[in-house]
């Protein structure tokens, strides 16, 4: 059985935990920012003495759920009231914490929603805080505040780019993380908004030598999109580059989008500077893999293919 991990949080990573957990013979291991400070978890964490992972991770636990009628209860959103913009799964793991420690509360999750030999993992237990450093010398804390920073009317990517980011106070990652990454055959980083979301996971103290102690081949799926306010003007190897910084070493496989988004689409995303990069911009990588991995959502958003990038996966893995 090969040992997969997957790295990253938000839509992006449960996208691609849909397309491997109908592959056999794999055992997932996906690990999961901390650090998010908005929404839900933003409230549960200020209110509740909640942590700052229960959203991405709840969210990945269910993309694993084979049970639909479980999932959309657990995934059900209050629209109004004291639970407003709380989801059931969010309320329902932070009360597994309450009434034991993480790990128990994980299992539980874990059993309840039939993830088998699969497992979601917090990159860390200890709470910390993101902080990023702008172009112009001034620093911004909390992943919220990171997320939305091209909100400001008077925003410009020339003088407000992000030029460090950086954890307050630094933290370890927890050992079922850094072992998982260590005995992984397969380390797949997600695609996701690359300061809030992706390198976020990759700052606690632990998992770049754990990286670099394994002998994992690393597969990147790249952002479909450029996003206002952190990777602006960004290529494919501007990613790749920021990417493999902070993981300390270099990717194996490279996979990328070449399906067509219609211009509508493509239109509204402009409205928020938001925009689609080419990935042969760069000098060709023979370490790319494209294919048709963009689909449109109901709601119109952008995400990755998960029937595509499993077949992806699966040649990788065959071939491997």
């Amino acid at each position: 059985m090969k040992k997969l991990v997957t790295i990253g949080g938000g839509s992006g990573h449960s996208q691609v935990l849909m397309a491997l957990k109908d592959i056999s013979g794999i055992q997932i291991t996906g690990i999961c920012p901390s650090t998010d400070s908005g929404g839900s978890t933003g409230m549960l964490r200020r209110e509740y003495d909640g942590n700052g992972y229960t959203g991405d991770l709840t969210k990945c636990v269910i993309a694993l759920c084979d049970d639909e009628i479980l999932t959309r209860a657990l995934s059900y959103r209050y629209e109004d009231g004291p639970l407003n913009s709380h989801s059931v799964k969010n309320i329902l793991f932070h009360a597994l914490e309450k009434v034991s420690d993480t790990n128990e509360a994980l299992e539980t999750l874990w059993k309840m929603c039939g993830l088998g030999s699969h497992r979601v993992l917090p990159v860390t237990n200890e709470k910390t805080e993101l902080c990023v450093s702008l172009k112009m010398g001034n620093t911004i804390s909390g992943e919220a505040n990171i997320d939305t920073i091209a909100k400001n009317p008077l925003w410009n990517p020339e003088v407000h780019s992000i030029s460090d980011i950086y954890l307050k106070p630094e933290v370890k990652a927890s050992r079922l993380a850094t072992e998982a990454i260590v005995q992984a055959d397969f380390i797949i980083v997600c695609p996701g908004d690359l300061y809030s979301s992706i390198i976020p996971t990759l700052l606690p103290q632990g998992i770049k030598e754990s990286i670099q102690a394994s002998n994992a081949k690393i597969i990147l799926v790249l952002n479909i999109m450029t996003k206002k306010g952190e990777t602006d003007n960004y290529t494919a190897g501007d990613f790749v580059e920021k990417i493999e910084k902070y993981l300390g070493k270099k990717a194996t496989y490279i996979v990328c989008n070449n399906a067509s988004i219609p211009q509508k689409i493509l239109l509204e995303y402009s409205l928020e500077q938001k925009v689609e990069f080419d990935p042969f911009k760069d000098s060709y990588d023979s370490r790319i893999l494209s294919a048709p991995l963009a689909m449109i959502s109901e709601s119109g958003q952008i995400l990755t293919n998960p029937k595509i990038l499993r077949e992806i996966v699966k040649d990788i893995l065959e071939i491997d």
